[in-house]
């Protein structure tokens, strides 16, 4: 059974910046067949400016979400899985994991945990069904995020 239902992740992208680059940090965080699911539509910030905000859903068939959030896991540091661990309460709420990775780093296919602004949002739906049976800590070590 597989422990990964869903994947969200979401980013945004100012007037300013080039749009091949901000859609690269999706591709750099989850591979180049999630470039044709990703929906951009556009909004206006406070000051009017424009802003494009791109979002993908997936929903692989297996357990494609599971191989994702490995990959994911794998090309983190120890110290951010250590963050991930520590600060877990904040960052599950039900069956979601909710974590913000450096856009910019991304954009230099580096994996690296932020808490600033200009960030892709992913937020890591697991199986109920297999949170019945397990814990939140399990699973996520199984899939690697946590270690220890």
């Amino acid at each position: 059974m597989c422990l990964v239902d869903r994947i969200d992740a979401e980013t945004h992208a100012h007037a300013t910046e080039d749009y091949d680059k901000v859609m690269s940090t999706l591709i750099n965080l989850l591979g180049p067949g999630v470039a044709k699911l990703v929906e951009v539509s556009s909004l206006r910030g406070h000051y009017n400016n424009p802003i494009k905000v791109f979002r993908v859903v997936l929903r692989l068939k297996g357990c494609g979400n599971d191989d994702i959030v490995r990959g994911i896991a794998a090309r983190l540091s120890d110290e951010d899985k250590r963050l991930i661990k520590l600060s877990l309460e904040s960052r599950v709420s039900g069956n979601k994991l909710y974590l913000r990775f450096d856009k910019q780093r991304l954009y230099l296919n580096e994996l690296t945990l932020s808490g600033g602004d200009d960030v892709v949002r992913v937020v890591i739906h697991l199986n109920p069904v297999r949170l019945r049976g397990s814990s939140m800590m399990s699973i996520l070590k199984e899939v690697g995020l946590i270690t220890g």
